[in-house]
């Protein structure tokens, strides 16, 4: 466990990833709905296209009308984003490899998510990696049957461009995985606005999420 705990992760970025920190402080899942989802909303979030990763074995349900994007990391499996003329928002899912780790017991691994994270931890970590992050939530979770960690958060990125979101991450023997959603703005509040726009989407992505077996 010692060699998983050393590991590193990404919150996937808008041109490059984040570092995140220690596995035992890895982000999970459960979605925060906020805000009140109009009609027009819910029916575009059950028009839906299906992903399938063949060489890593994950899949996932997203809206049908966003777009596949390029990558910007390496890691970085899948990126789709909100389509032009719609409010900005993007998700991503970033799998890392760790040989060293491929023997680890899944049971062992699954532990450290079982204890809920705190705010302040997760904030000492991802503060590390971005100055003007700020961690709103923390809570555990599951993707699919794995046990996960989530934080809420939200980041100013530049001059003029600022970040609302959550990331899910949890892991197998020898992998980690990242499932992250956001929506970007001018503002703070847009950054919000936006994420809130495409939540009953986001979460039923997240909710249709399947690792392998």
């Amino acid at each position: 466990m010692e060699s998983l705990k050393r590991t590193s992760y990404h919150l996937f970025g808008r041109g490059q990833g984040k570092e995140l920190g220690r596995i035992c402080t890895l982000l999970g899942i459960m979605l925060l709905l906020v805000g009140v989802l109009g009609p027009d909303t819910v029916r575009a979030a059950k028009k839906t296209g299906q992903y399938t990763n063949e060489q890593f074995g994950f899949s996932f349900r997203y809206p049908a009308s966003w777009i596949f994007a390029h990558s910007p990391q390496r890691d970085m499996r899948v990126r789709i984003v909100a389509p032009e003329g719609e409010p900005d928002a993007e998700c991503a899912v970033v799998v890392k490899e760790y040989p060293a780790a491929a023997h680890a017991r899944q049971e062992e691994i699954d532990e450290v998510f079982t204890a809920t994270p705190t705010v302040e931890e997760l904030q000492e970590v991802l503060g590390q990696s971005e100055d003007h992050l700020e961690v709103l939530a923390a809570a555990k979770g599951r993707l699919q049957q794995r046990p996960t960690h989530v934080a809420t958060y939200r980041l100013r990125q530049g001059l003029d461009e600022y970040l609302y979101g959550e990331v899910s991450m949890t892991a197998t023997p020898g992998l980690t995985w990242s499932l992250s959603c956001r929506g970007l703005g001018a503002s703070q509040a847009q950054a919000k606005k936006n994420f809130q726009y495409w939540a009953a989407a986001i979460q039923a992505l997240y909710a249709s999420f399947t690792l392998p077996q």
